[in-house]
């Protein structure tokens, strides 16, 4: 379970978002995606299979949910859960297709409040939040379909800015200002990183999802975001040829289409490799 601390943190972090007004829905199609929202919209829309139904862990204010259903996509059902109790009422009022439930849900421990199978799992910012994202993993994967996939997106440590910033002494801070102590907005963080809690790399969150929570294998789908004197072209054309490098992290891991565990293949060395 969530500790209290962080609940207490979410909770009067997202008050606001009660009164909230509906989020503006994003294209389907964007040919090159400028935020993870964006980015995640594009992809699901050409990868859920029709009549999917899908559970949205952090929803955040909706947006990926009301832009898939403003561009046509067709999905059986979408569930939004969320660990904030405002965050959840705000939903509720904002999102009125039938389609669309509600369930407060601890990422952690999912299966107590929500029941699969999914066909996806849609993880936007929120896996670098997660005590114990591993364990997480292989419990969410038990709420696929077989074929079934999770879509995450994660701040990628080895961007080439936060590279600079570490070769210079400095922490590379991947929510927050001031090496992790000052919110975009100029305020005292009230935790550390706004929360985050663990850094993933391309390779560190592949490895951790095939070798340890049973996912086959995992695509990248890498978009530009920052920093703007690139230029938006010139961004996406190197975030696509160096993702590890000039991308964050978005990613779907797909589990085997029987449904299975997969049979790792354990090399001399005790490692294990797919």
């Amino acid at each position: 379970m969530i500790p209290t601390r962080l609940v207490q943190h979410y909770e009067a972090k997202y008050a606001a978002e009660r009164t909230a007004p509906p989020p503006e829905p994003l294209p389907v199609r964007a040919p090159r995606p400028a935020d993870r929202c964006a980015a995640a919209v594009t992809t699901l829309a050409r990868l859920l299979p029709h009549g999917a139904d899908v559970l949205e862990l952090g929803a955040g204010n909706g947006v990926v949910a009301e832009s898939l259903r403003a561009g046509g996509v067709p999905f059986r059902g979408y569930t939004i859960g969320d660990i904030s109790t405002p965050r959840l009422e705000g939903l509720r009022r904002t999102l009125t297709d039938p389609r669309m439930r509600f369930a407060q849900v601890d990422a952690e421990q999912p299966t107590a409040t929500v029941d699969g199978p999914f066909d996806a799992v849609v993880m936007i910012a929120l896996i670098e939040h997660l005590i114990d994202p591993l364990g997480a993993m292989r419990k969410i994967r038990g709420l696929l379909k077989p074929g079934g996939f999770v879509y995450i997106d994660t701040p990628n440590i080895a961007k080439w800015t936060r590279r600079l910033k570490l070769a210079a002494g400095r922490f590379p801070s991947t929510a927050s200002a001031n090496e992790g102590l000052t919110t975009y907005g100029g305020a005292a963080a009230d935790l550390h990183d706004e929360g985050h809690l663990h850094y993933f790399t391309h390779r560190s969150l592949a490895l951790m999802l095939t070798r340890r929570c049973g996912y086959t294998e995992v695509e990248f789908h890498p978009y530009f975001q920052s920093p703007r004197i690139l230029g938006r072209r010139t961004g996406t054309l190197l975030a696509r040829t160096r993702p590890t490098l000039f991308s964050e992290i978005a990613c779907v891991a797909r589990i085997p289409s029987d449904g299975g565990l997969p049979a790792p293949a354990t090399a001399p060395d005790g490692a294990v490799r797919r």
